[in-house]
Formats: structure tokens, sequence, C-alpha cells
């Protein structure tokens, strides 16, 4: 007489984590990140191609909507772990939507990147640790650093520039007193 499965407990066992596998392949408790696009890192940003490419070795798993999804982020508990790490990567900021944000966005985001580049806070150590080649060498901390502190000047100066003219001209020329009621001559 043959003994059933469940009375086989390595088999049991075996046939249990294989359905929780397969199972989690389904279940995305931060919703749909798996989601990529071809979105340009920086759209509308003046940044220099070697400053991209050390930011997609570095950023773009996380920071963008062009995540390259190892195969052990198709499995539970690992892909939650991952999920979340994008997750909360792209809400505080999103390399793939960069025009979206406006200008004070923009200026707070680098200052913010400086700073983080500057004291080697980013990459995370659990992404380095998985991901050996993407921490930047130090001239290429260096080079984001540079970067940043330019293109916010930039955006300073570019803000400013659309500011300054309204202010030369003062308010629209016109005969209208308070509430549009016109200056009596008497």
């Amino acid at each position: 007489m043959r003994k059933s499965l469940l009375k086989r407990p390595h088999y049991a066992a075996a046939a249990s984590a294989g359905v929780l596998a397969l199972a989690s392949v389904f279940v995305h408790p931060f919703g749909a990140v798996k989601a990529n696009s071809n979105a340009p890192l920086l759209a509308g940003a003046n940044v220099d191609p070697a400053v991209v490419r050390i930011l997609e070795k570095s950023c773009q798993n996380c920071h963008s909507e062009r995540t390259e999804w190892p195969w052990y982020s198709y499995v539970a508990p690992a892909s939650w772990l991952i999920e979340n790490d994008v997750n909360q990567g792209r809400s505080h900021m999103n390399l793939s939507r960069w025009d979206e944000y406006d200008t004070r966005k923009q200026h707070d985001l680098l200052a913010e990147l400086a700073a983080v580049v500057r004291n080697r806070r980013m990459p995370l150590s659990r992404y380095i640790l998985l991901h050996p080649g993407s921490q930047p060498f130090p001239a290429g901390f260096e080079r984001i650093y540079q970067w940043t502190r330019t293109e916010r000047r930039r955006l300073t100066l570019s803000a400013q520039t659309r500011v300054a003219p309204r202010l030369r001209m003062g308010p629209p020329a016109s005969n209208a007193g308070h509430a549009g009621v016109p200056y009596s001559h008497k």
C-alpha cells in the first residue's frame, strides 16, 4: 500500500514551499511597482552624460521606472523587501518623472542628493551587497555632487530671469482705480 504524500513530511514541506513560492509571485503589497517605462532619466535637466551613466549604474533601480528586476525579486519575502525599497525610493525621488517636479522641488531634491552623495549615504549598503559594482568611485560621487551644484545654480538663475522682467515692468498701465472704477479727473 502506498503512503500518502501528507504522511511523508519532507514531501509535504516541499509541496507547501512550492505552493507558497508560486502564490508569492501574485502577491504585491506595494501595488504595481514592477511596471517600467523607458522615460529618460532627468528629462528637462541639463546633465552631463557621464553623470547619467553613474546614476543609471547606482540610482536608477530604486529611483526611476527603469528598474532591472533580478530573479529573486519575484519570490517572497525577498520580493516584498525589494518592492518596498523601490516604492520608497521612487516616492522620494523619481528620476523618470523629473520633468513633472516644479523648479522648487527639483532644487530641493538636488540639494538633498548633494548631501547624500557628499556623505556617501547612497546607494544603501544592502543594495551594494547585492549589486557590487553599483557604488560609484570617489570621482563619481564628486561628479554627481558638482553637477547638483551646477544644476541648482541654473535653476535659480532660470527662476530669476522669469521673475525679473515682471518686476522691472511694474503693474500694467491702466486708468482704472480701486476695483476697476475709473479715476475721476475733476
